[in-house]
Order: C-alpha cells, then sequence, then structure tokens
C-alpha cells in the first residue's frame, strides 16, 4: 500500500494531474443534448438548490437513451463525451464533478443525507408558527344546519376548538357538511360538552359541527 501510494503522488507531481474538474450548470437556461468534449470516468452532482432539480445525460452518444440525476447522485463508467439536457422551469445553479482517475486516485465522500434538505421543515413543525392562521373567532353553531368551524388550510400545523361554558347543549364535530346528530343518522367523530375542548396537530382538513340546541358558541383558533 505504501508503494502504490507514493507511486500516485509522483504520478501527481510529474504530470501536474488534476484528478477533479467541476463544472456549473444554469439550470435557468433550459438546453437539450448540449454537448461536453470530456472524457472520464466519473460523474457526480455535488451540489444543486435542492433535490428536485435534476438533468437528464446520454452517456457518449446522443442517440442513447436519457438518464436523470439530481444531487448526490452519479456514476463511475468510462465516458468520451456527455449531452446534457436542462429541462425549463428550474432555477439556480447546479454543479458537476468530473475525474478521470476514479477511484484509483479519487473518490468523494458525501456524508450528507438527504433528508437533511427537509430538516428545516421538521423543524418548522416542531416549533410551530410565531403568527396564527387567523386572530380567532367565535362562532355560533346551530341545531337545524351544519356550520363550517375549520376550511382545509395546507399551512396549518394546529387547531383548537373550545366552546363556551355557557352553552346548554352539545355541539358535534364532522370532517364535512354531512355531520349530523339526527336519529337513524348519526355522522359524527367528536362531542364537546359546554366547557369541552378539542385541538388536533396533524390534520389540514376541515371542520364542521352542528349542535344538539340553537346558538352554541364555539372559539377557534388555528396556526
Amino acid at each position: 500500500m505504501e508503494t502504490e501510494f507514493r507511486g500516485q503522488l509522483e504520478q501527481v507531481h510529474h504530470m501536474g494531474l488534476n484528478p477533479i474538474r467541476p463544472i456549473d450548470i444554469n439550470l435557468a437556461v433550459p438546453v437539450t443534448d448540449k454537448e461536453f468534449n470530456l472524457a472520464g470516468n466519473f460523474f457526480y452532482i455535488m451540489h444543486a438548490p435542492g433535490l428536485t432539480e435534476y438533468i437528464g445525460v446520454k452517456i457518449n452518444s446522443s442517440g442513447r437513451p436519457v438518464v436523470r440525476w439530481t444531487k448526490q447522485t452519479g456514476f463511475i463508467c468510462p465516458f468520451n463525451r456527455l449531452y446534457i439536457t436542462t429541462p425549463a422551469g428550474q432555477t439556480g445553479t447546479m454543479q458537476i464533478l468530473i475525474a478521470s482517475e476514479a477511484p484509483s486516485i479519487f473518490d468523494v465522500l458525501d456524508h450528507r443525507s438527504a433528508i437533511s434538505e427537509t430538516m428545516q421543515d421538521v423543524l418548522d413543525e416542531l416549533r410551530g408558527d410565531v403568527t396564527p392562521e387567523g386572530p380567532g373567532a367565535e362562532l355560533t353553531v346551530g341545531a337545524a344546519l351544519q356550520v363550517q368551524l375549520l376550511a382545509a388550510s395546507a399551512t396549518r400545523k394546529a387547531f383548537s376548538l373550545c366552546t363556551d361554558p355557557s352553552n346548554t347543549g352539545n355541539i358535534y364535530l364532522g370532517f364535512d357538511n354531512t355531520v349530523t346528530t339526527a336519529a337513524g343518522g348519526v355522522i359524527w367523530f367528536h362531542c364537546m360538552e359546554p366547557g369541552g375542548q378539542f385541538g388536533m396537530d396533524d390534520y389540514r382538513g376541515p371542520i364542521h359541527a352542528i349542535a344538539t340546541v340553537p346558538d352554541q358558541l364555539v372559539g377557534v383558533g388555528e396556526w
């Protein structure tokens, strides 16, 4: 191993060998089968704005099948030219690493996990929002017709419902406008008595309600 390593050092020293070549691709400029006259045996996408941006690559011939490559993917295969397609609708810069001496004197160590791209989303979910979705509201729920307490919201992280302690009846919750307390066709998932509370932190759909007696009050908040 020592002899092999010294031989590699001598090769790099005498030949002035640069084992790696970075190439920046402007993703905002769409191209189709742009030819890169580059010879090597190593291709790796080191950086991209995110995990969804991609390029299409054909190896050695424009007649070859195109393969999509995204951040932190690549291949080790001899090639003498690449044909790269950048689809429309993307932005930012993608950096590709090209090498011709892999894996004998060059390789990439990349211990980043793909989940690191979404860790900020996880952190945001755990911490919650700084401001609520709305200022909160007191809504009146009747006995004849259901009302919608919350509309569907893709940005909601949690919600809270609280009935007025002075209510004289119960409020039944449902996921759509079919919620009812009528005998023979009862549809509900939670009953709130006067002064009762209910909340969820993993549901972003609508919430509907109907009461057993008219003019029942419920406080609604979401964030």
